[in-house]
């Protein structure tokens, strides 16, 4: 059993309608996960992932979603599915040398206005299997296309979708709600990749030490707290899946903020929450 499923089985078994997730965003909006809700939407999404784009071990996911509850979702469950998580890299990592990010000039012959510049990605990355985005107009390459809303609990997306991509938001609802078949991991397949991620040998994180280096990411103050309510303002991807997988196989839940959460708020917000631990 993987880490995610185990992890499905603690939000589902004791106390089931406690509070898991809970998410503050821009203008003041709050989405509230018990363990029952937030496990439904792991497993509709896993459930996608697997019937729509065949996610099995060796298949590759990125995340190209800001940090967010929906991004938990999608994390959970491309390893509830057995497959490798990777990250993108954070803006300043993926600008040039001198904080300026790569571009190319057009040539004459291309669609576009001679003063336009495109960017570059880096040519030497792997294209993933399936790309999981709440940026249609900007979406990255993948053999098939997710697209998420971001604004609470919303059912469809907004804005046009490119063609051959999957309105993920509409199409979550219509999967099950009862985990399928699913190819469980080995310990040695990867479960994690993205810049500066790397498991004992130097590769992507196998699943087999993924609890552990979750654990390592998390500060010391609630690595060993039973049941913590944890409050989290994660930096990155990284610190928000460390924080959440930590404090649910503790029997605990997260309230993670968002980005445009004013740092003035945390204490307001901790004391609400009654959040013991705040990282």
């Amino acid at each position: 059993m993987s880490i995610a499923t185990k992890v499905l089985d603690l939000l589902t078994g004791d106390e089931p309608n406690q509070p898991r997730l809970t998410w503050y965003g821009p203008a003041d909006e709050r989405v509230e996960l018990s363990g029952r809700v937030l496990a439904n939407w792991v497993t509709k999404a896993t459930n996608l992932l697997v019937e729509e784009g065949e996610v099995e071990p060796g298949s590759r996911v990125l995340l190209d979603v800001p940090v967010h509850w929906r991004a938990l979702v999608w994390a959970l469950a491309t390893w509830c599915a057995g497959g490798e998580l990777v990250l993108p890299a954070e803006e300043d990592e993926a600008d040039g040398a001198d904080g300026e990010p790569e571009y190319a000039d057009l040539d004459e012959d291309d669609d576009a206005d001679d003063d336009e510049s495109v960017f570059v990605p880096d040519e030497t990355s792997e294209e993933p299997d399936i790309a999981v985005t709440s940026e249609p107009s900007g979406a990255p390459s993948a053999g098939l296309v997710l697209v998420v809303a971001l604004p609470a609990l919303a059912m469809h997306v907004e804005e046009p979708i490119p063609a051959g991509a999957l309105d993920a938001a509409a199409a979550l609802m219509t999967y099950g709600d009862h985990l399928g078949h699913v190819q469980e991991p080995g310990a040695d397949d990867a479960a994690l990749s993205g810049p500066e991620i790397a498991g004992s040998t130097g590769g992507p994180v196998p699943y087999g030490e993924l609890a552990e280096w979750c654990r390592e990411q998390t500060p010391a103050c609630h690595r060993d707290e039973e049941r913590p309510r944890v409050l989290c303002a994660p930096r990155d991807h990284v610190e928000m899946l460390a924080h959440a997988v930590a404090a649910w196989r503790a029997g605990g839940s997260l309230v993670l903020l968002g980005e445009d959460v004013d740092s003035s708020r945390f204490d307001a917000i901790q004391a609400a929450e009654r959040a013991a631990v705040r990282c």
